[in-house]
This record gives C-alpha cells, structure tokens and sequence, in this order.
C-alpha cells in the first residue's frame, strides 16, 4: 500500500510534468506582419524571422558607397546604415545625391527581402528625408541651390525652374515659417538679426485642423540650420513650388 506521502510526492510530479508537457505543446506565436521601428542589426542577425515582413527603420543615407559590396537588385541600390550595421534598399529612389548626400538622416519603410547568398535588403515602399522642422522639399531645393553656386550647370538650373524654383539670387530661398501664434515683434527683430527678411503682414492665422499659422519670409541658405533651431518655430516650408492648374 502507497504511503501518503509517496502518493502526495507522485501527484506533485504528475502536476509538475503536465504544466511542462503543456507549455511545451504551446504554439509559438506567429510574427507579425509589419514591425515599428528597429534597427538593422536585429534584421542581419536573423534575417529569416524578418523576411517578408513590413519595417521601419531610420538611419544614415549611404548612396552608392563601393564599400558596402554588391547591390542586391539594380545598379541604382542604395545603402542605408545605423550603428549597428547596413542594407541595401532597392525598388525606389532616394530623392537624395548618391555620390554628395551621404550621411543624411533618411527613414525607410520597406519589405525586407533576402538574396541567394543570404542577405538581407529592404525593397522600399515609402523614403523620408530627414530634415527636422525642415520640410523634405525645402531640403531638396537649398541643396540644388549649394551645388548651383559650387557647380553651376545648366541643366540643373533649368530643372530649379522647373521645380518653381527663383534663380536670380540663389543665395536666399523664399519659405514659409510656420509658428503656433503670430510673431512677436522681438521674434520679428530676432529673425532680422539673422539676415533673415520676414513679411509680417503676410501672416496667415491657424485654420481648422492645423495647429499653426504662417509668414513668408526670404531666407539666406546657409541659415536654414539655424532657423529650424529656434524654438518657437513649429515649422518651415518652401514658398517655391510651380502651382498645376486645377482643371477639375
């Protein structure tokens, strides 16, 4: 006849082997479809788990830097890189200079694929220049302004003008500084100090469903740093942009 304690001790086993066998039995759950932010070294590790899969990553714009090895698809592939690594991104232009823009901040959103030696690359979706309070547009054109001056070609002229472009000074870039309220007269004398010409009278009040108004101002290219530091300054957009008729 089984003691109590011996049929206590195997009716602990028993309860103790089950919940093993049931959590052995359990399901991995599936990866997700799309993944927020993470960075490249999680995808090179094992870029199995994340093949297919929709994510975000935010790093360095690396154009077509040799150093980085063969482009996976096309010629025109391009490199991104954080600090823990990089991949190629393939499918769709950066918007950026692949031999004078590197090191731009840029995020991509993009599928991560592998080629046959194993390596991962993303096949983009969506590519974001990253210009802080600086819209991605305004970034472009006092870029193609910098190269204007250092290298002037016609060609890149006559696509400035295309783009609404002014170039009779190309040292200064018409905006739109975006602010929460209208500026102060010290905030007025403060950006004047800078070399920038803001039109007060221009200012346009928020409307519904946007939290800040707009001034034009005229900007020297070489300020557009230090604008979008200051801090009541919400946002800056271009004020050059050629306007398509609405024939709807």
């Amino acid at each position: 006849m089984v003691s109590r304690y011996l049929a206590a001790k195997i009716t602990l086993l028993a309860a103790f082997f089950a919940v093993i066998l049931l959590a052995a039995c359990q399901h991995v759950a599936p990866l997700p479809s799309s993944y927020a932010e993470l960075n490249i070294g999680d995808i090179k590790e094992t870029p199995a788990a994340y093949e297919g899969k929709v994510v975000t990553i935010e790093g360095k714009y690396q154009g077509w830097d040799s150093g980085f090895g063969n482009p996976p698809v096309t010629r025109s592939d391009w490199v991104l890189q954080d600090t823990t690594g990089w991949l190629y991104v393939t499918g769709k232009p950066s918007g950026l200079d692949p031999l004078g823009d590197t090191g731009h901040p840029i995020r991509v959103e993009g599928v991560v694929k592998i080629t046959g030696d194993g390596e991962p690359y993303l096949s983009a979706q969506e590519v974001e220049i990253k210009a802080g309070k600086a819209s991605a547009l305004l970034f472009i054109q006092v870029d193609l302004r910098q190269k204007q001056i250092t290298n002037p070609m016609p060609e890149r002229l006559e696509q400035m003008k295309a783009m609404g472009m002014r170039v009779d000074n190309l040292d200064v870039q018409r905006v739109f500084i975006h602010l929460a309220q209208e500026p102060t007269v010290q905030q007025i004398d403060e950006l004047k100090a800078m070399g920038i010409t803001p039109y007060p009278d221009s200012w346009i009040p928020s409307a519904a469903g946007h939290t800040s108004g707009f001034m034009v101002a005229e900007m020297p290219i070489d300020k557009l740093n230090e604008l979008a530091n200051m801090d009541y300054i919400v946002r800056i957009d271009t004020a050059e942009q050629a306007l398509e008729p609405n024939t709807e």
